[in-house]
């Protein structure tokens, strides 16, 4: 009796599971898209740290010029759209990177601003003409005592050579059914986007794409002088 009653609930079980299962594939389908676009999104969070280190560099290295860290904000970028490893994919990808930074990103120079700038900039001559920008050479044996650059900031020479650079980027998000899930909740009045989700969220109205906001910042010591 013990057995047969053991084989008719064990059928039951197998029945109800069999009903169960059209139920719950739609649920495990669109979880296992999450997961993926989820690391689809932190590969490009870990690019997007690494290609703003880049463009830190690029910027130290050629007076803070924005064009030059754009350059090298694209160069790290390039990873995300090369396909592969032949020198046509490479080129692909250099136009592809350089396109989405273009697009898909908003950089900006926290440090020095305009009003540090002003403050510790010298002119300058060279053979071309005379041009305003903060000292770099023999930091060690300048005046490091601070000075009041207003809103509360007190800097020095050392400081003032400090680049600091913020990347928006927008990242596509490319995983059926799981963008649309994303989509709902970073476009919720309730999920109360941040400033810059706002901005991707308008990129997506006007390319029809749906963008998830990233940002990173890098900071690096000036190894020529900062120009503005």
């Amino acid at each position: 009796m013990r057995l047969r009653a053991y084989r008719v609930q064990k059928g039951q079980s197998m029945v109800e599971f069999s009903l169960a299962v059209p139920f719950l594939m739609p649920i495990v389908l669109v979880t296992m898209m999450l997961i993926v676009q989820w690391a689809f999104i932190y590969s490009a969070k870990s690019t997007l740290n690494a290609a703003t280190i880049n463009a830190v560099r690029a910027g130290t290295l050629h007076n803070g010029n924005i064009n030059h860290i754009r350059n090298g904000l694209a160069q790290g970028m390039m990873p995300l759209f090369a396909h592969g490893t032949d020198i046509a994919d490479t080129l692909d990808a250099v136009a592809k990177s350089k396109v989405a930074v273009a697009l898909q990103s908003n950089v900006t120079i926290l440090s020095p601003d305009r009003a540090a700038f002003d403050k510790f900039k010298i002119r300058v001559r060279y053979p071309r003409g005379r041009i305003d920008e903060i000292p770099n050479n023999n930091l060690m044996y300048r005046n490091p005592v601070l000075v009041d650059v207003g809103q509360g900031r007190k800097l020095n020479v050392q400081d003032a050579n400090l680049l600091q650079i913020e990347v928006r980027w927008c990242q596509k998000l490319i995983v059926p059914f799981a963008n649309y899930i994303i989509e709902e909740i970073i476009t919720s009045i309730w999920y109360l986007p941040s400033p810059e989700q706002l901005a991707c969220n308008v990129l997506g109205q006007a390319t029809g794409d749906i963008y998830l906001a990233m940002v990173s910042q890098g900071l690096m010591r000036m190894q020529t002088p900062f120009r503005m």
